[in-house]
């Protein structure tokens, strides 16, 4: 089955309760079964959090298309259009800082941030949806 974490996020929690009837479905449960063995230390869930066959941190496991790098985003933009894209794509990442991670490809856009350029450009009268230099599959958390 497919192992990469690489997207997860650092405060997400794994379960290891073994004897959960729901745990074959549970990403939280299989990510807790595979981490990697130089991992020492996890958020986790605790077992308050099932009452009879269900959970509250249950979290169905689910692939996405992941994607970043921006080399082409702005191929079709107008000059006079690129500044307020750029920034206003810069405020919603939340800085030039991040908004760089997600260009290099430490941080990949979830299929909704995706849906959410591919908007917000519309906004601007460019309909043809963005295209990324890479994408993977990875896991929705």
């Amino acid at each position: 089955m497919f192992t990469d974490f690489s997207n997860m996020p650092n405060d997400w929690a794994v379960c290891f309760m073994h004897d959960c009837i729901l745990k074959e479905q549970c990403l939280r449960y299989y990510v807790g079964k595979t981490l990697s063995v130089s991992r020492h230390s996890a958020l986790t869930v605790l077992p308050s959090a099932r009452s009879g066959n269900s959970c509250k941190e249950f979290h169905a496991m689910k692939k996405e298309r992941l994607a970043w790098g921006f080399s082409h985003l702005f191929d079709d933009v107008k000059h006079s259009d690129y500044r307020s894209l750029r920034r206003a794509m810069e405020d919603h990442f939340g800085s030039r800082f991040v908004y760089y991670r997600y260009h290099r490809g430490i941080n990949k856009l979830s299929e909704e941030e995706q849906q959410w350029v591919n908007d917000f450009f519309q906004r601007y009268g460019y309909a043809t949806p963005r295209v990324y230099d890479n994408y993977q599959t990875g896991w929705e958390y």
